[in-house]
């Protein structure tokens, strides 16, 4: 078995690839991604229970019924753990940092919280001191959330708040993120390297061959361009968008 196995579940049928590849793994399972759309808490708990070497856990969209707070007290040596368009609390983050503490790199990435709330970012502040890396794209924190990151986390080497619409990098709070982060990445920047993004936004092309975000949840949207071509956020309560080609 080689040291990474990574499982990629996309539907129904795949679910027992995956369980059939962390049986085989007889517990050396170091890397694994869950793509999902429907009630996956049992397909984790299955990986949770025999997968105590785990080192990275990437899941992407809901898993319905999810305990992940559960899952997580397993993974002691889990380094990275990266959360795409899966619904977090604070409880979450308080597991995590209390039994996974080599964790260095936590990516939280559309929590589906547009609105004011710091509860994620403060909870991220008190809780995981040790991160390098933190990746928090279209969290719903103002500067007050940013602040205890920053304030916390004292050894972040990169920072993800791309679509972070309610920050204000101005003044005091700018001049700490350009002393203390070595690659910042600001609300308005592209999010062309950002993983799903076709899947989960309506991505189709216009006149110009360049990719917009036409709808999400149902919700049309019609203001995507800026003048200089960057992403940009119409609004906090509607995640509006659009990147270069």
């Amino acid at each position: 078995m080689k040291d990474l196995l990574s499982s990629i579940i996309e539907d129904h049928s795949s679910e027992n690839l995956c369980r059939l590849a962390v049986s085989r793994s007889q517990d050396q399972l170091v890397d694994v991604t869950l793509v999902n759309d429907y009630d996956g808490s049992t397909l984790l708990g299955y990986v949770s229970e025999r997968s105590s070497q785990l080192k990275r856990l990437e899941m992407a969209y809901d898993f319905f019924g999810i305990s992940l707070s559960a899952a997580l007290m397993k993974f002691s040596l889990l380094k990275e753990l990266n959360l795409y368009f899966i619904k977090i609390s604070k409880q979450d983050i308080e597991t995590v940092g209390r039994y996974c503490p080599m964790l260095k790199t936590l990516k939280v990435n559309d929590s589906r919280s547009l609105i004011d709330n710091d509860e994620i970012a403060i909870a991220i502040g008190q809780n995981l001191p040790e991160l390098r890396h933190l990746e928090l794209i279209g969290n719903g924190m103002t500067n007050i959330g940013l602040r205890v990151i920053l304030d916390n986390c004292l050894y972040l080497e990169t920072l993800d708040l791309r679509a972070c619409v309610n920050i204000d990098l101005k003044g005091y709070i700018r001049k700490q993120c350009s002393k203390q982060i070595k690659c910042l990445k600001l609300p308005n920047d592209s999010l062309e390297d950002f993983p799903y993004f076709c899947r989960s936004y309506n991505v189709s092309f216009d006149d110009d061959d360049d990719y917009y975000v036409g709808s999400r949840n149902g919700i049309d949207r019609r203001d995507f361009f800026d003048d200089d071509d960057d992403y940009y956020v119409g609004s906090p309560e509607i995640f509006d968008g659009y990147i270069s080609q």
